[in-house]
């Protein structure tokens, strides 16, 4: 049977070799090749003075949202400053890496290795030590990839959406950066809601940051909160609720389409009434 819901609590954190550069506190994968996808979704905990040192995916692009925390990551040889909110879209066979310099706060990732279902079969490769001068900068930002924070982004306008019942939606990654995928944020006020609908042409992917609520994909009906994933394979019907008492925040990513409309999204339905 597919597996629609994770939580990351429940999900066993990686062993990775330290010696590969992965000088990072807790690395999960609440989805990946062990339920039968193609590409991997990762939750990442840097604690302070954390890092993944510089590498690259050979076979993948990369997408990545920042939770939590600050740092200092570099792509292409170019370095950044990042925080909370930040987007980043890293190509394929990109050098990049990501640094926690703070002394008390930890950083929190999620994000996805597009197109593999494993860490081996990005085509991981280890280049090095992140050095001083990368950390020193300075930081001008990158000739490579894409680095978006949401609070940059205007709310799209939703009102033509079937379904659409949230406060505020948010398409940060997309076809405005040529990317053939879209990574976005959604917030739902406590009794908000977005209707059952599907992706024809695009594997959806979802991360809970706040806030509680239901949700169904398929078959499955699911209470959802901080920290719970999703995934909707293309053409499955899948809704939201925000039931709890702060906002429903979703992180969400269409794999294969840059757009709703790329992504073939249809309308399907009212939310079942809930069985206590």
């Amino acid at each position: 049977m597919p597996t629609y819901f994770a939580h990351i609590d429940d999900v066993t954190p990686e062993n990775m070799d330290a010696g590969d550069g992965w000088l990072i506190t807790e690395f999960r994968l609440p989805f990946s090749d062990r339920q039968g996808l193609g590409t991997t979704m990762f939750h990442a905990r840097f604690n302070p003075g954390a890092v993944h040192k510089k590498h690259k995916h050979e076979n993948c692009e990369e997408i990545y949202y920042i939770v939590s925390g600050n740092g200092i990551a570099g792509a292409g040889g170019t370095t950044e400053e990042i925080g909370a909110g930040h987007f980043h879209h890293v190509p394929a066979d990109t050098e990049h890496w990501l640094a926690n310099e703070s002394d008390v706060e930890p950083i929190v990732v999620i994000g996805w290795y597009l197109g593999a279902g494993s860490v081996a079969s990005t085509g991981y490769v280890y280049m090095g030590d992140v050095t001083e001068a990368d950390f020193e900068g300075p930081h001008k930002g990158y000739d490579v990839g894409s680095l978006v924070n949401h609070t940059d982004v205007a709310p799209a306008d939703m009102g033509k959406i079937d379904g659409w019942g949230g406060s505020e939606f948010r398409a940060c990654l997309g076809v405005a950066q040529e990317i053939f995928h879209a990574a976005s944020r959604a917030v739902y006020r406590p009794g908000e809601s977005f209707k059952p609908h599907r992706y024809a042409n695009a594997n959806a992917y979802y991360m809970v940051v706040a806030g509680g609520g239901r949700a169904g994909v398929g078959d499955e009906v699911a209470a959802i909160r901080a920290g719970s994933c999703l995934h909707a394979p293309a053409g499955t019907i899948h809704w939201f609720e925000s039931t709890g008492a702060e906002p429903l925040t979703m992180i969400g990513l269409q794999e294969g389409a840059g757009s709703l409309a790329a992504g073939g999204f249809e309308a399907a339905g009212e939310i079942p009434a809930a069985v206590d």
